[in-house]
């Protein structure tokens, strides 16, 4: 993912957010988190939508929360994989 060329709305800010706190909780597990990124979307989707409901726009909200996601997801990846090497070499 080329994070270089990643605009985000100030929603998928938020979306992004909140799975970063997630992320950031090394507690949970990862089946956990994952899907708790996805019920993050879920609940910005139905924000996008009360959007539309009201006359305006939200395709470029939708687009950057599917941006969003995906980049929480490789974070997570990434760092449960760093995680899972650190612990092996201790």
């Amino acid at each position: 993912m080329d994070t270089d060329t990643i605009e985000l709305t100030d929603l998928a800010r938020g979306l992004l957010r909140s799975s970063l706190e997630d992320i950031a909780n090394v507690a949970l597990p990862t089946a956990v988190i994952a899907t708790r990124i996805d019920e993050h979307f879920d609940r910005y989707l139905t924000k996008a939508a009360n959007i539309e409901q009201s006359g305006r726009s939200a395709a470029s909200d939708r687009k950057a929360f599917g941006l969003a996601r995906a980049f929480a997801r490789e974070v997570l990846r990434i760092s449960r994989t760093e995680a899972n090497v650190s612990a092996k070499a201790a």
